[in-house]
């Protein structure tokens, strides 16, 4: 999620679960992250993976400044 947000020009402003899941089906995107281990945190969540991933979409804009992802910071 991080990574995909220090790619995107907006940061994790506009950023949508469909443009992260676009990014872990590149397995050369963020190689270290284990999609296996991705898949079984939103099993073991019991969300569909849409939700989840905007949750912490939600949980992240929250803490974005601290994080230096949102759009204004990546533009500096």
């Amino acid at each position: 999620m991080y990574a995909t947000c220090l790619v995107r020009p907006n940061g994790i402003d506009d950023i949508k679960p469909k443009s992260v899941t676009k990014k872990l089906k590149d397995k050369t995107f963020a190689a270290g992250v284990s999609r296996d281990e991705v898949q079984k945190g939103v099993d073991l969540i019991g969300l569909e993976r849409a939700e989840h991933i905007q949750n912490i979409i939600n949980a992240l804009r929250t803490v974005a400044g601290q994080l230096q992802i949102r759009g204004e910071d990546l533009r500096r």
